[in-house]
């Protein structure tokens, strides 16, 4: 009853009661369990994902029961049950019959609910309860928590002996670069930080650099033979080899291209040094005008009411927007800093202090202990009020070696600091003792009852910590811990460390650290978390994977086994709506929505200099040029695009290219403008302002990416009526309904497998849809820009874990 009780108040304590749901059925095969879920968020609001498992024994098998389930007393519940593999894959089967069962929880009493699985109707009756109830709950419950630590324990011995063959390599060139797969061209660093190949910006419009394309020149720095040149993306990109020039095949057959090797002319935009995603770029609504958005809108509204607004959020991250973002993780916990402070919890982001920030005040200090000595540590503060009393406490913090000249993670050669390992140990230890020791604002500490949120491996020693040095001495009791996956390619891998030593912890500790020959953040994180959570559900899964996991899929699938892992796609920003957007040609929603896009259509491509023609299918993609992007699957299909060959479709429409990145892509995004005047513009370099431009203009977004985590442009363009065409992966499953589904649902299309022939079927079909059946294409346009996708949809996912994870027991190691 912990997540009740986490109130305080003393009405709703009295006001909770419990009941035991029990179901007949003995139509289970091996592997298979029975689940409760029903109308209670206790119960999975609905949501089979979420569903609570019943046990049996060969005792008193068929009888299914659950544990007692906490109830507010006098609120009827609806309830069902369904079969589902004990992992929760594969579909689950529901009962057949009409309607559901209904029970009424008593004050103070404990109801048990009997039915049978093919039966509609359940027997409710009252369960006597011990003379001695507070002890039997405390036996009982300490019972359930060795069951359930037995048995994660037994699943992560299990993890631990099928990685152990799979010990990481350490390169001789590059001894932070831990090569664990190796596909096509790709090689994956999960230290983190590598060298960008972007160059300088090259400010002015397209046709002015166009004319002066010989000043424009700029030299990249190129991969040596010894030492391949990578770059770093953080927000769902791998990290990819630069192809020497010498293996350049120039697309579709074609003469590579006779620049100078080292020159790279003609960049528009925006300079992208040290910028790991172009979400880094992008602007975000200030707080009155997300506050004004959502005023009467059905969409950006919460619909879920929390249950403990009163405990506070600690969000601990390596970057937040505005003051420091390499990608989409920086924008990320600027949008959780918000959301959870307008929600109602007292809300703070703790980050490094890369330099001095506008506005930010000395709040305090203290020492923390890592690598066999104490460490000096400073806190910054600034707050940022959002009216009604709400508001964040951003919190930065400063010791030795946080604050360099070069980027937050490497420097302007693009080598990874040697002291990263160093840096985000601090910030995690600074991190937890802030709500200890910091009176802030004069509102008082935060105290030990707070939740923190740890977002990828540079927080992974926040539920390291958590276990190891704060829960074992009894502060932090009532605290947890969620471990958020932005992207699992990256995990915090260093050699050459004594673990013990290192983070003043025992051996058991050390060993939830160490993967084969290296300190692995990800590894202990996923140990040690009371919930992990990733930014869309599909990607949840996929990480269970042997293609998805990166040798981390056994510790992934011993988190969900213990019902502690769940999936929510991210938000999107406020200001990405076409009725306000001020930086679209013509403003429009859905009701208009015909108009406002042939409007914006035309404007694009006159400014970008394209045939006007509202009759062409106006195509985008906006993305690092990367392997990851797929870049090299949509160069295959480009020349099939442009020719027609009498079929009504390829040869009739227009593509629109705008990234930067891998030389190669570049020269194929030139390529391709040079071949095809006036239908196709390869935008090398970025500009948001264009961006926002495409989602109002273009009639299918392209995204062919191998792999996304979550993604964002394809609910952008959903929201301006522009329809994605995407690879079947990550969380462009989770917010694209492909065609398949029927065109009253649909919004978008799926390309599954990635390959240039299936890419190619799934465009003609997207492409004859939109110049055969416009009716129908219009439909789907109007679906998709009624979708949700906005933060605080995402927020009633978050604050639901929270009540899951303050009502279960901590993680003890």
């Amino acid at each position: 009853m912990a997540g009740y009780e986490a109130d305080g108040d003393a009405s709703i304590k009295a006001s909770v009661a419990s009941a035991v749901f029990k179901v007949r059925c003995q139509s289970t095969r091996p592997g298979e369990a029975v689940f409760v879920v029903g109308s209670h968020e206790a119960l999975g609001k609905w949501s089979a994902a979420m569903a609570l498992p019943l046990t049996t024994s060969a005792d008193t098998f068929p009888m299914w029961t659950s544990a007692p389930v906490p109830l507010l007393a006098g609120m009827m519940v609806e309830y069902k049950f369904i079969k589902q593999r004990e992992d929760r894959q594969g579909n689950p089967q529901w009962q057949k019959f009409d309607g559901n069962y209904r029970v009424t929880p008593v004050a103070g009493k404990v109801l048990q609910a009997v039915s049978d699985w093919e039966v509609a109707s359940a027997d409710i009756s009252e369960l006597t309860l011990p003379e001695e109830p507070d002890k039997i709950e405390k036996s009982s419950e300490a019972g359930k928590v060795a069951a359930k630590q037995e048995k994660e324990e037994i699943l992560l011995k299990m993890a631990e002996s099928q990685v152990e063959t799979a010990a990481a390599e350490v390169t001789s060139t590059c001894p932070l670069a831990v090569t664990l797969t190796k596909r096509e061209m790709s090689r994956r660093n999960f230290s983190q930080s590598l060298l960008t190949l972007d160059v300088d910006v090259v400010d002015g419009p397209k046709e002015e650099q166009n004319e002066n394309k010989d000043e424009a020149e700029t030299t990249i720095t190129t991969a040596s033979a010894e030492e391949p040149a990578q770059e770093e993306h953080k927000d769902g990109d791998v990290v990819v080899c630069q192809v020497p020039l010498d293996e350049y095949e120039a697309p579709l057959n074609e003469e590579p291209p006779t620049e100078e090797p080292q020159k790279v002319p003609d960049v528009r935009g925006v300079s992208l040094k040290h910028i790991t995603s172009f979400s880094a770029l992008a602007d975000v609504a200030d707080a009155a005008t997300k506050t004004e958005h959502r005023k009467g809108k059905k969409v950006a509204q919460s619909h879920y009411d929390p249950y403990n607004l009163n405990v506070p959020v600690v969000i601990v991250t390596s970057e937040v927007a505005p003051y420091s973002k390499t990608g989409g993780l920086g924008m990320v916990a600027a949008s959780y800093g918000f959301e959870f402070a307008r929600n109602g919890h007292r809300t703070m982001v703790v980050a490094p202090k890369y330099k001095h920030y506008d506005g930010i005040n000395f709040v305090g200090e203290t020492r923390v202990r890592m690598k066999d000595q104490e460490e000096n540590v400073k806190y910054w503060h600034l707050r940022k009020d959002y009216g009604e009393g709400k508001g964040t406490d951003f919190l930065f913090i400063e010791g030795q070696g946080i604050q360099r000249d070069g980027g937050l993670y490497n420097d302007d050669d693009g080598r990874e600091y040697p002291d990263n390992l160093e840096r985000f140990t601090m910030l995690c230890l600074a991190a937890m003792e802030a709500p200890l020791i910091l009176d802030i604002n004069g509102q008082g500490k935060y105290g030990d009852k707070v939740i923190f949120l740890a977002n990828d491996w540079q927080a992974g020693l926040v539920p390291v910590y958590m276990c190891y040095k704060y829960r074992r001495h009894n502060c932090y009791s009532q605290a947890r811990v969620i471990y958020v996956i932005h992207n699992l390619g990256y995990q915090g891998q260093y050699h050459g460390r004594e673990a013990c030593r290192f983070f003043g912890i025992d051996d058991k500790a050390a060993g939830d650290l160490v993967l084969g020959n290296c300190i692995n953040l990800s590894k202990g994180a996923l140990i040690c978390a009371d919930r992990v959570l990733t930014v869309s559900p599909n990607y949840s899964k996929e990480i269970q994977t042997a293609s998805g996991g990166f040798n981390l899929q056994d510790f992934v699938s011993a988190k969900a086994a213990s019902l502690r892992l769940a999936g929510i796609l991210n938000g999107i920003d406020d200001c990405w709506d076409p009725l306000v957007d001020p930086d679209i040609f013509l403003n429009f929603s859905v009701e208009d929505f015909e108009k406002g896009k042939l409007k914006n259509k035309a404007a694009l491509q006159k400014k970008l200099g394209l045939e006007e023609n509202s009759e062409l299918c106006l195509i985008g993609f906006v993305g690092r040029l990367t392997w990851q992007k797929g870049i090299d699957v949509l160069a295959s299909v480009i020349s099939w695009l442009m020719q027609d060959t009498g079929n009504g479709v390829t040869g009739h429409v227009q593509l629109i290219m705008m990234g930067n990145g891998e030389r190669q892509y570049s020269d194929t995004l030139r390529w391709a403008e040079t071949n095809y005047k006036g239908r196709v513009c390869g935008y090398v370099g970025f500009d948001p302002k264009v961006e926002h431009q495409m989602m109002a203009a273009c009639d299918l977004l392209l995204m062919p990416s191998r792999y996304e985590p979550c993604g964002l442009p394809q609910m952008y363009s959903q929201m301006y009526g522009t329809l994605p065409v995407v690879h079947a992966t990550g969380g462009l499953v989770d917010s694209v309904k492909d065609v398949s589904a029927g065109i009253e649902t649909a919004t978008g299309f799926l390309v599954s497998p990635l390959s240039s022939d299936k890419l190619k079927e799934t465009l003609y079909r997207a492409v004859e849809l939109f110049l055969k059946r416009k009716e129908d294409f219009l439909h789907m346009q109007r679906t998709a820009m009624q979708h949700d996708y906005y933060w605080p949809k995402a927020m009633d996912e978050y604050e639901r874990q929270i009540d899951i994870v303050l009502y279960e027991c901590a993680t003890v190691r």
